[in-house]
């Protein structure tokens, strides 16, 4: 998919297309940032309309408000970075399997400095998706109860793209020589799930007093 337009200019059609395609690329890591960036779009959205409330004299309070509107930047940062993330995946992956299809040994260089990065990329999702996470939190909290379930929405979208991240960057390690590049990833990966499943439950709490 290298010679073809950001996964940010894509319609949803094309994209889903390219993902169901002989084509190695887009593949799970760059599908895992999409859905965090989608379940961004999601949690921003709960700000806006709980702000809306808010600016109609029928929402929360200055300080809480104060803190959705912060929050509704960082999330609308985070959707950029993530979908940047996608198109940064395509190319790790790209780059891995060139350098695999050209040479008989994953021990040599090109496979192994490749295989780190397409190691890193999804970690850094799995990190942003994180943020997303944390993000959510303060929105499922603090936002219009009717809002509130598109934010959950948008947190699970967000913990399903933290997982695949995590589990892309996993499938690497075999690869890899570096013990210690090995170790910090996989330290990395179990934090990031441990960090995940309890925003998650968080936010479910939070989602359940609105029903």
């Amino acid at each position: 998919m290298s010679d073809e337009s950001p996964v940010a200019d894509l319609t949803v059609c094309e994209l889903l297309d390219g993902v169901a395609a002989r084509e190695v690329t887009p593949s799970g890591g760059a599908v895992a940032a999409v859905g965090g960036a989608a379940g961004a779009a999601l949690c921003e959205m709960t700000c806006i309309h709980t702000l809306a409330r808010t600016d109609d004299g029928n929402g929360t309070d200055d300080g809480r408000a104060a803190d959705l509107r912060e929050t509704g930047d960082d999330l609308a940062t985070l959707r950029t970075d993530l979908l940047a993330l996608a198109d940064e995946d395509i190319a790790a992956v790209e780059d891995l399997q060139a350098a695999l299809a050209s040479t008989d040994s994953v021990t040599d260089a090109p496979v192994q400095q490749t295989a780190e990065r397409a190691t890193e990329v999804p970690l850094e999702t799995a990190g942003a998706c994180c943020e997303v996470l944390d993000a959510a939190v303060v929105v499922t909290e603090t936002g219009a109860p009717n809002a509130v379930p598109d934010a959950g929405t948008g947190a699970s979208l967000a913990h399903a793209g933290l997982r695949a991240g995590v589990w892309t960057a996993r499938s690497n390690l075999p690869l890899l020589d570096d013990e210690a590049f090995v170790a910090d990833a996989r330290e990395r990966a179990a934090d990031l799930e441990t960090a995940g499943a309890d925003l998650l439950d968080d936010v479910a709490a939070y989602v359940r007093e609105t029903w």
